[in-house]
């Protein structure tokens, strides 16, 4: 247990993290994460457990990697709404090496793992309903503070928010195109502001 103290937590599960990112849960290997993380497998299974528990806690690690960025987001805007569309607007980016792919790694794993995986599919489905959640929070505060119309119900604006985000998202991956995925969100911004 000596050796488990001597690396740094966040980094390793950040390693790891852009490798199941980048190739997904099934295709990464033992041998790939050991080397990835530069430790040896004794060290990652007591530190982590099994590579479906690492799995689990790098998924929950990107989850609060995205959440603190939105909440910097936030922090540099007077108005929620202009703090969320500078966000959104970072997602939609090419592969980097802080970008492995340009799917959302939660929504990788939906679409990569079926019901054998269940624990892992129940993870990712609880984690996009908290970001669903958030963006309700943050349209809300949209409404109070005049930027979106008081009529929207909240909780479908989100919804709508997911949706346009995903698919903008698995576009950029098909096409590699930039320019009319960044001209689609604006759009999208545009047509909820206008209403």
């Amino acid at each position: 247990m000596a050796n488990i103290s001597k690396f740094d937590r966040e980094d390793v599960l950040e390693k790891a993290k852009n490798l199941f990112w980048q190739k997904g849960f099934l295709a990464t290997s033992t041998r790939e994460i050991q080397t990835t993380m530069d430790m040896r497998p004794g060290s990652i299974y007591a530190a982590f457990g099994s590579k479906a528990d690492l799995f689990h806690q790098t998924l929950i690690h990107y989850a609060q990697t995205s959440a603190h960025v939105l909440n910097e987001h936030l922090a540099q805007h007077d108005h929620a709404w202009d703090g969320l569309k500078q966000y959104l607007r970072g997602l939609i980016v090419p592969c980097s090496a802080q970008v492995p792919s340009e799917l959302c790694m939660v929504m990788r794993t939906l679409a990569e793992l079926d019901e054998s995986h269940q624990q892992t599919l129940d993870i990712a489905k609880d984690l996009l309903t908290q970001v669903e959640n958030r963006f309700a929070d943050i349209v809300e505060q949209a409404q109070q503070q005049g930027d979106l119309s008081a009529e929207f119900d909240k909780q479908k604006v989100a919804k709508k928010l997911q949706v346009h985000i995903i698919g903008l998202r698995s576009y950029l991956k098909a096409t590699g195109d930039t320019d009319t995925v960044s001209q689609q969100l604006e759009e999208f911004f545009t047509q909820l502001e206008a209403q």
